[in-house]
């Protein structure tokens, strides 16, 4: 009589080995960028900002997002951080704006203002990082981006009026 070998570890590999070649397409191809701050409130310890974040989709498949968390540095200084649930799709190589809430500490505020002095130009430079929950990509996407923030024009009649 003879006796085949089992069929099934063979089988859960070959699963297994699929649903990971899933996880990588999403790889490197998320790009999030700050399109625009805006100061909501203030108490005396943090403020509450809305902040505009543009997330490209550099896929050729659609991108589910169901959430996710970012960190923000102004001038290489801690300024805030905040979280979303919003849920949105964004097509294949397309991008989507979405609001989110960020918070900041007085300390991170201070920091800010600290920034305005070292600067002799009209910009700041930013550096988001952060984690978005997609579908399709178990834990996942990370992601770290820089750019600029520009300030508006001040004369000697007026202060600077926010972000």
């Amino acid at each position: 009589m003879k006796i085949n070998p089992p069929r099934w570890p063979t089988l859960v590999l070959l699963v297994f080995l699929s649903g990971c070649a899933t996880l990588g397409s999403y790889r490197e191809g998320v790009r999030v960028s700050v399109y625009n701050i805006e100061f909501l409130e203030s108490t005396m310890m943090e403020q509450l900002y809305a902040i505009t974040l543009r997330i490209q989709n550099r896929n050729d498949q659609a991108l589910t997002l169901k959430g996710g968390s970012f960190d923000l540095e102004i001038n290489g200084k801690a300024f805030g951080s905040g979280v979303t649930d919003t849920q949105t799709t964004i097509p294949p190589y397309a991008d989507a704006k979405i609001e989110v809430r960020m918070v900041s500490t007085l300390f991170g505020i201070l920091r800010l203002f600290q920034s305005f002095q070292d600067r002799a130009d009209e910009t700041l430079d930013y550096e988001i990082s952060g984690r978005l929950s997609i579908d399709g990509a178990l834990g996942g996407i990370s992601f770290e981006e820089s750019g600029e923030i520009s300030l508006p024009a001040m004369n000697s009649n007026q202060g600077r009026k926010g972000i």
